[in-house]
Parts: C-alpha cells; structure tokens; sequence
C-alpha cells in the first residue's frame, strides 16, 4: 500500500492549442510529424530544439501516439536534453518526460528501458549539488520547476521500477537531497517535492534508511515539530513523519512515547481538516463557462489569488493523502519475516500458531494485540477511523464538475479520487486491526460494508482502483463480523432482509469483471457472506447460499488465474467445513463438482508458477486442503 503516484501534469510553457496541433497533423502524416520532431531535437538551434520539446508534449497527450514515440525513438533523444546547457530546454525536457511517466503505469518501464534514468542522475550530480535559487537570476522560476519536474519524474521511475530503486541508491543522490530540506532557503514547494519522494524511496530501502538516517535524521525532527497548522507546513510535517517512521523500517513501536504521541496527534490534525468544505469554497471561485461555452479566466491580482487557493487545497489533499498512507502501513500489520520464503505451504499452519498465541486459548486473535498500546490508544481517543473514513465521502456532484472543466484546477478532483481511493484501502487495513466495539460494533461494521457495496454496485464506476479497494473493504468487513465475539441473535439479524435479487446484483457484478483482484475480493465476500447466513438457515437463506455456492463452482470453472481459482475453491471449502451445511452440501452435489475441479486446480499450478508469494501460498494451501476436505465431506454425506 505504501507507495502513492503524486502526479502532476504540468507544461513548462504554454503549448499551441490542440486545435492547431490537429490541423498541424491533417496536413502531414504523423510519420513526417514525428521526423519533424526528431530533426528540431537534434538541431543545434535552442528555439528548435524547444519548439521540438513543445510539439512532443502536444503529441503524447494522445494516447494513440504513444507507441509510435516510443518506436521511433523519441525519449532517447529528449533524455540527454535533461543535460543541454539552455535552461528552457532542460525544463521542457523534464516536464515532458515527466508527463509521459504519469500517463500509464507500464511506461516507467519503457523509460527505464530507453535509459532516462541515467541522464537523470547526472541532471542532480551536474546541477543540483551546490545550486540555490537566485532571485536576480532570469532562469530562477524555470530553474525550480525544473529541479521540481526532475524529483517527480524519479519518484515515479522508483516506485516502478526496483531498477531504478538501485540506479538511485549507487548515484549520490541520497546525499544531495537532505541538503534541499532547508526550508529557508529553498522553500515550501522545493522540500514538499524532494519529501515526497524520500517517503517513497525510503520505504524498504535498506541503503536509503542509512544515508538519510545518518544526514537527515536531526532536520526531520525539526520539520516534524513545526509550529504551524497552514496546509503546507502540515503536508511538510507529516511527510516528516512518514519518513521518520520509515527509516525505523515501519516499526513505529520502536520510536520512543515522545515521538509516537506527537505523530498520532499530528495525523489526526491532518484529517482534521474538512476537504469536502475546502473544495465548495474553491468551486465558488472557479470561473464557469459563459453563454459562449468560455472561461472568463481572472487576470492579474484576481489569477494570483485563485492559484494560490488551488494550491492550498491540492496542499491539503496532499497531506491527507500521505497522512492515510502512514495510518495504514501502520495498521498494515505485515509480518516482516521476509527472509522466510521456503516451506510455503507451512505458512498456513505458522499464521495459526502466531493467531493462537494471540487468543489466551479462546480461538479469537485479539484486535488490540496486533498494535503498541500507545498506538491503539491514540487511534482511539484520536477518532481516527471516523477521520479516515471521512475522506472516502466526496464533495457534491457540482463541485467536483466544476473543479473538472476549470483547468487551472483540474488537478484537484483527479486528487480527491486518489485520496479516497486511498482512504478505502486505509479502511480496510483498520477494520483488521482495531477492535469491533470501537467500529461502532456489528451494526457500524455493518453499515461500512453497506456503504463500501453502494460505490461498487450502484454507481458503475470504471475506476478500477476505487473498486479493489472498495471490494477490499466490503471483504475486510464481512470478515469483522464473522470473527465477532458474540454470536447472538441480534448479529444473525442483520442479514435477514438480505434478498436473492441482492444478491444477484453482486453475482452479476462478479461475472461483468475483468479485473482478478476484484473479482477474488468479491468471491471471498459473497463466500463469508454465505457463510454468515448458514448460521440462520431457513428456506429463504437457504436458497441465497445454494445460489452463491453454485455462482462460486461456475466461476471457478471459467476462471484463467490460478490464485483466483484457489480462492474461489478456499472459500468454498470454508464454508462447508460446518456440519450444518451436509444437507445444503448434497443439494448442490458440492464433492462431485470439487471433484471434478481438483485436476483443474491441479494443472493450472503447474502452468502459473511465476506468482507473488503470497498468491503461491493461497495456491499451495488449496491444493493441499481440497483432497482432504472431500474425502471428509464425501464420508459425511454418505452418512445422510
């Protein structure tokens, strides 16, 4: 979860109108355009160079260009422009390249591929280890944004790439950077962006840890105790804290009481901020369209002031954003044995034994445990559930509309929807870790899963990263109140109005998806609901689960991946792995059906074994409990 895109699209210059462009192409092939380009790169004149660099900015915001930049060889001319000896050439070098890095995940790679990332580093070893902004240079804007583009375009290479993770940690980049985390001296904007992108390169990175742990410790602490609740001091201090955190390699528990409390109280400060009520405020002063489809774009004193109200927000919802990324890895609770990647298919049997020590023997792994108590008790008293969920809410249709048509503030909703993308994912790593009774009990977990399926059912969203994490968190919930402690009347009650046409809505969900995270979310949460509803059975609750279980085997046997095959069967065997559901088990003839599955199973392992551990470890564990759970079931249901 850690690692969060800051993207920012932004031309150096003011490019010709699309319109020109177009026409510019309708009269040339866009081979001969593209040759055009090649030729205004490599001329020795700066102006043709730079209407070059201007051109390709203009072509790549066409995603059917793309791959015709990429084989005509554009970016390994552009790169070495990071270098050229003009700064106006350097600065639409940078900001184009930075650009096509944020336009699809897979072209960070195509960069490392095209060797951006050498001249990269030798723009930071070349002109960044001794320079300071100088206000009586004519260059000073154009020499910050260009420094500014440069941060950027790293920071997306590194969390691409772990190639350019280690090109990074063998440059002397790491010991520049601290230098620029002097806020006198270079400025909000400058230590915002070369904090960004320590956060990220930090993380996990055992050579990072110990270059900035060794130089920057000490100024961290520093920016972390900033007296100023402004947007961009808090961005500025809670960056602070994700770093600090993450040179400790995530282990908060091992920052001293002093620290720990300040950043919890600073966290919660973050989310307290109401970014729903900023973004109606800036909407009010957004320009809108005239009776001629225009902008009457503000001018002079009115320009500087709105950009600077844009900024505060996108300040905010950056600081939001970096504040819910700390809340989660905190709350992540990932085991960091990674040294332990043999005998895979003991894991299953090492996480119980881990839950056992947890439980005093009762079978229930105690929320509580999985956090310092110091942490438990400030995400607590803090309210730091209700603020980070707070943050999955958008504002009101209109604003979001108007902050979409507006350019100069188009940034802003793309910013909102990352971070409540970000804050369901958040959710779901809380619902795993805090206990139940501070969720607002099986009702408020209830109601987490209702709200989470109305973004995933009801209003047809094609963001596929608002759905995963939606569908994560709807999962995460049905399994908080499959573990509840107190199994009572009233729990069994909560899906008694659940109705086969419900369920029939997710079903269909499941079946229209395309993407295998979602769809093994959804599977596994249609599962435990099922699950829920064997403790209630009648003959309407009856019928949902044989229709689940049925909608389960027909998935299963369409499904391509093999971990979601694996989960599709794990579920299935969780769910009649109770005596109580034999009956339903001989309806639905569930042994001759997994039977039928096992060799399927079984082949498709063998085929996919180039998988993330713990896709393997879900694999193994499937393959290894189906055989055993149908001799089982097979001997029960005889017995009928």
């Amino acid at each position: 979860m850690g690692k969060i895109r800051k993207r920012r699209p932004n031309k150096s210059q003011p490019p010709e109108s699309d319109e020109t462009f177009e026409e510019e192409l309708q009269i040339d092939s866009k081979e001969n355009a593209i040759q055009t380009i090649i030729d205004q790169l490599q001329a020795v004149n700066v102006e043709e160079k730079y209407c070059g660099l201007q051109t390709f900015a203009m072509l790549i915001e066409s995603a059917e260009n793309i791959e015709q930049v990429i084989e005509r060889g554009l970016i390994k001319i552009i790169a070495p422009l990071l270098l050229d000896p003009a700064s106006s050439i350097r600065n639409a070098a940078a900001g184009s390249l930075r650009n096509l890095s944020v336009l699809r995940l897979d072209l960070c790679e195509v960069l490392m591929e095209q060797d951006v990332m050498t001249p990269l580093i030798c723009y930071f070893h070349q002109f960044t280890e001794t320079w300071v902004p100088d206000a009586g240079s004519k260059s000073k804007d154009e020499d910050i944004d260009t420094f500014i583009q440069c941060v950027n375009l790293l920071l997306n290479l590194c969390e691409s790439s772990d190639l350019a993770v280690k090109y990074l940690g063998e440059s002397r980049i790491l010991d520049i950077f601290p230098r620029y985390l002097d806020l006198q001296t270079f400025g909000n904007d400058i230590v915002i962006t070369v904090m960004q992108c320590l956060f990220v390169v930090v993380e996990d990175n055992s050579i990072a840890i110990t270059k900035i742990k060794t130089s920057s410790e000490k100024q961290l602490t520093q920016l972390l105790l900033l007296d100023s609740n402004e947007p961009p001091i808090l961005l500025i201090r809670t960056l602070a804290a994700g770093i600090v955190i993450n040179i400790c390699r995530g282990n908060i528990s091992s920052l001293s009481v002093d620290v720990i409390n300040p950043i919890m109280q600073l966290l919660a400060k973050t989310l307290s901020l109401d970014h729903r009520t900023a973004c109606n405020q800036l909407s009010s002063s957004v320009p809108l369209k005239n009776s001629s489809g225009k902008f009457d774009a503000p001018k002079g004193k009115d320009a500087q002031v709105l950009q600077e109200q844009i900024k505060t927000v996108l300040y905010l919802l950056d600081g939001q954003q970096s504040a819910i990324e700390i809340i989660a890895n905190i709350c992540s609770c990932d085991d960091d044995d990674d040294d332990v990647d043999e005998m895979e298919s003991s894991e299953s049997e090492e996480t119980a034994e881990d839950e056992m020590a947890c439980t005093n023997g009762e079978g229930i792994v105690h929320a509580e445990d999985k956090l310092p108590p110091e942490v438990m008790e400030a995400m607590i008293s803090l309210d730091m559930f209700d603020k980070v969920w707070s943050r999955t809410q958008l504002p009101a249709e209109n604003v979001m509309l108007i902050l979409k048509e507006y350019e100069e503030s188009q940034l802003v909703p793309r910013k909102i929807y990352n971070l409540q993308t970000r804050a369901l994912l958040c959710v779901n790593n809380m619902l795993s870790t805090l206990p139940i009774n501070k969720l607002g009990g099986i009702n408020g977990v209830y109601k987490i899963w209702v709200d989470a399926g109305k973004l995933v059912f009801k209003r047809n969203s094609d963001n596929v990263n608002l759905l995963e994490s939606a569908t994560a968190v709807m999962r995460a919930a049905l399994d908080k109140i499959k573990l509840r402690e107190n199994n009572d009347a009233a729990d069994n009650s909560l899906f008694s109005d659940l109705a086969l046409s419900d369920i029939e809505i997710m079903l269909t969900g499941i079946k229209d998806c395309q993407v295998p995270e979602i769809r093994s979310n959804l599977i596994r949460m249609i599962g435990i609901l099922a699950l829920l509803l064997v403790n209630n059975l009648n003959d309407t609750t009856t019928t949902v689960v044989c229709t689940i279980t049925e909608f389960i085997l027909e998935q299963a046997h369409k499904e391509n991946e093999v971990w979601v095959l694996a989960e599709a069967i794990d579920t299935l065997v969780d769910l009649y792995s109770e005596d109580e559901t034999d009956s339903i088990a001989a309806k639905v003839k569930l042994v001759e059906k997994l039977a039928i599955l096992a060799p399927i199973l079984k082949n498709k392992a063998r085929q996919q074994r180039k998988l993330p551990k713990e896709y393997k470890v879900l694999v193994s564990t499937a393959s290894s409990n189906l055989p055993r759970f149908i001799k089982y079931k097979k001997a029960r249901l005889n017995n009928l």
